[in-house]
């Protein structure tokens, strides 16, 4: 959610410990227009206090103004980014929700994400995990020697268990990327839908059942009139309490999803 600009320069003064007459002292500019700023009483204030402020903050004016929610987009050339101009291009077209794009990349697992992606994808654990298989197979065969003669007892537990210590690369790494992704898809969901519940669609085919028979009953006994399938989509939808723009919504995001 955005800020307004007397938010963001309170913030920004809370954050550097400073009461309105520190920061009126600090920067030259009244108390009292400082504390109509923060206040957002609509006060022509002037760009140059604004251009002051956000020099003492270090932040862009666009971002005391509202066009950015970034502090450090002045400061930051998009070469030190080291993204491709594919990926640039992306971003600026917007075809994906930026705000969630970078909740994923706030998230203190993203990191590790990337990190065991990078690792999968060059093959940067192959030798280490040939390693490990290679010396479990000379174990097993050691066993597999011992045992030549006759197997002894806990014979087949041994090998069942060194069986195990294999790794397969493929698997293991997915599964670390697929643990790691899933955390974040967890907290993030909960961060999103905190105050708001989605509303249950269907509970069960049992639900769905009963409430037909029952609007079957009602259109025996007259209660109601059905002149087109239609009708008793919608008469259903209300008695299960689904909204049309529910359904409406979802049908969006699943062809969405399926371009």
């Amino acid at each position: 959610m955005k800020t307004t600009m007397g938010e963001k320069i309170k913030d920004l003064r809370v954050e550097r410990h400073m009461t309105t007459k520190q920061l009126a002292q600090a920067t030259g500019i009244s108390e009292a227009v400082l504390n109509g700023l923060e206040n957002d009483n609509g006060r022509d204030v002037g760009y140059s206090r604004i251009i002051d402020l956000a020099r003492f903050f270090d932040v862009p004016t666009d971002f005391l103004l509202g066009f950015t929610e970034s502090r450090i987009t002045k400061n930051i050339e998009l070469k030190q980014l080291g993204l491709t101009d594919k990926a640039i291009e992306v971003l600026l077209a917007k075809r994906q929700d930026n705000e969630l794009l970078s909740r994923l990349i706030e998230h203190g697992e993203f990191s590790n994400l990337i990190n065991a992606i990078d690792i999968y994808i060059r093959q940067l654990a192959a030798k280490s995990i040939n390693t490990i298989n290679n010396l479990t197979a000379v174990v097993q065969r050691g066993v597999e020697n011992y045992a030549a003669a006759g197997q002894p007892e806990g014979y087949d537990d041994a090998m069942k268990y060194i069986n195990e210590t294999k790794v397969d690369e493929d698997e293991f790494l997915r599964y670390r990327i697929t643990e790691r992704f899933n955390q974040i898809l967890r907290d993030l969901h909960s961060e999103f839908n905190t105050d708001e519940q989605m509303p249950t669609v269907i509970t069960d085919a049992n639900e769905m059942s009963a409430n037909m028979i029952d609007l079957l009953d009602m259109v025996k006994a007259g209660k109601v009139e059905i002149d087109d399938p239609m009708d008793a989509v919608e008469l259903l939808m209300e008695r299960m309490g689904v909204r049309e723009e529910d359904v409406k919504n979802a049908v969006e995001k699943i062809l969405e999803l399926n371009k």
